[in-house]
């Protein structure tokens, strides 16, 4: 049954009455307001209605059980680099994951045809990475250059120290950009998916490449990415059905530009831009960890980290998760039923005792086109 969260000392303030002008709409006094709004005790089943009318809202949205209409969205801003710099250690766990080191070399060898060396801008690049993982297989004599903020560009460099690759890092945000030098290639991973506005940079990737140069985004399909996942024990129906993200996803793509499908529409988007040759890939790397490899305490350990699974959320931090998602016009049993899943699998990978195996698809789709 989903909690009662009442929604009066909100209303009341969005409204900018106090608690005694309530009180005397309601025929009742302050005190019991004031037991309302800590629930300390709940209104009389006869005065929902009344209070509803009042605020212009429904009982659902009042009870907490669905979310406020004028609520005040809330701003994720992913796209501000700076809010990432503390994720390090969960982002670089889940990126080294991505690739089959072999499939991106035949990318560069069969696909791409790249035979001579090429100059190489890397957007968002993070700690250099997948950079330093496409330099070792391009042609010897191709540069890097990647564009990050200070803190992951202290990070990249140090990724590149030990390496006789011609490097450069560049300080700037995505969307303002300002380069004279034409690349070869520009490319980014995991980029466009947390952006606002990721057409803009779209754009600037293609702007900073020569004629004849080419584009590559490595990014996700979130439909994909949410039935891709399968734990040993937990019934894979339930992975894939407990929770429906769409009323999430469009929200944050009316309310922010940040797009569920970028993987799946970056080509329709290339076109847009005018490159020629679009075509795209799917990364062919599953992460699969078994109970009976020697690594499997370890590779538990990390998937849980980077999947939230690694610790049991307190109330506090639960019901922080529900109004998130509630904010974003999911009703409150359904998050409520999220929040239980986690907490099933995350003590489900807890319990030492007894070993799991997991498969994790990331589903990458790799999109490029020439200029």
């Amino acid at each position: 049954m989903a909690k009662v969260n009442i929604k009066i000392a909100e209303l009341r303030k969005q409204k900018q009455i106090g608690q005694q002008e309530l009180a005397e709409v309601l025929g009742v006094t302050y005190q019991s307001v004031s037991k309302w709004e800590t629930g300390t005790t709940m209104p009389d089943i006869t005065l929902l209605p009344a209070i509803s009318e009042y605020f212009k809202v429904s009982v659902d949205e009042l009870l907490g059980l669905k979310p406020l209409c004028e609520q005040q969205y809330m701003q994720r801003n992913t796209d501000d680099r700076t809010s990432w710099n503390e994720s390090t250690d969960k982002l670089f766990q889940n990126r080294k994951n991505f690739w089959n080191e072999d499939y991106l070399k035949f990318l560069v060898e069969n696909v791409w045809h790249i035979t001579s060396p090429i100059s190489v801008i890397d957007f968002w690049c993070g700690d250099g990475y997948l950079g330093k993982k496409l330099l070792e297989v391009l042609p010897k004599g191709s540069s890097y250059t990647g564009i990050d903020n200070t803190y992951f560009i202290k990070k990249a460099t140090e990724t590149f120290m030990d390496t006789d690759i011609s490097t450069e890092f560049i300080e700037s945000d995505l969307y303002n950009i300002n380069i004279d030098k034409k690349f070869d290639l520009a490319i980014c991973q995991a980029c466009l998916r947390h952006l606002n506005r990721p057409m803009e940079v779209l754009a600037n990737m293609a702007e900073v490449v020569r004629i004849g140069g080419m584009v590559v985004c490595v990014e996700v399909n979130r439909e994909f990415e949410n039935v891709g996942t399968y734990i040993d024990g937990i019934n894979y129906d339930d992975l894939c059905t407990n929770f429906d993200y769409h009323p999430l996803w469009k929200t944050e793509l009316e309310n922010e530009g940040r797009d569920y499908a970028i993987g799946m529409r970056l080509p329709f988007y290339m076109e847009q831009l005018g490159l020629q040759d679009i075509n795209v890939r799917m990364n062919d790397k599953v992460m699969f960890t078994s109970a009976q490899n020697s690594d499997y305490q370890k590779d538990l350990q990390e998937f849980m980290q980077i999947n939230g699974w690694d610790k049991i959320r307190g109330i506090i931090e639960n019901e922080s998760l529900i109004e998130f998602f509630m904010n974003r016009g999911i009703a409150r049993v359904d998050a409520e039923k999220f929040v239980m899943m986690q907490a099933k699998i995350a003590h489900h990978l807890t319990q030492t005792e007894i070993k799991k195996s997991i498969l994790k698809v990331q589903g990458l789709m790799i999109t490029y086109g020439i200029k």
